[in-house]
């Protein structure tokens, strides 16, 4: 099964049963991802979230998240949300740019979280029905401590294009 028709077919489940199975599914379609624990814990038309932990191969040599376990978690994140909002049988998405702020340490479970404005969206979908194949959107994604605290701050220049 393409992992198209997967995707069609998570957006028939539940939600929860879908971001279970989105979440065992991660390592399998993005490798790399293997091994750190992601777990998906929502993906609407508004936003994307996963959660990390803080373990052994997700800990740095100062006992927190490695960053590169975080720009894991925020690339994923912001990628969901784009595949929900614009569904791979129809567009494609490639991440053009990416900066990121680091703010504070993540020592424990850090909430990747992206909810762009609804006005992302619009300008997206606007631009791609005048330019009519590609458009471009930066996409902010938080990277959040269990307190609320926020560890980095991450935006992605995300192209889309129409198939």
């Amino acid at each position: 099964m393409r992992a198209m028709d997967v995707l069609e077919r998570l957006r028939q489940l539940s939600p929860g049963t879908a971001n279970l199975l989105l979440s065992a599914a991660l390592p399998r379609i993005i490798p790399a991802a293997g091994g750190l624990g992601l777990k998906v814990e929502e993906v609407s038309d508004t936003r994307a979230h996963i959660s990390v932990p803080l373990k052994r191969r997700t800990k740095n040599h100062v006992g927190a998240l490695y960053f590169g376990v975080q720009m894991t978690a925020a690339e994923l994140t912001a990628g969901l949300w784009l595949l929900r909002r614009f569904p791979p049988n129809a567009y494609r998405s490639l991440v053009k740019r990416v900066e990121a702020d680091f703010r504070s340490q993540g020592r424990g479970k850090v909430y990747a979280l992206c909810e762009p404005p609804a006005e992302v969206f619009s300008a997206l979908e606007g631009a791609l029905r005048q330019k009519g194949d590609k458009a471009e959107a930066w996409l902010p994604v938080k990277l959040l401590a269990e307190d609320g605290t926020v560890v980095t701050e991450v935006r992605f220049l995300d192209a889309v294009k129409k198939l």
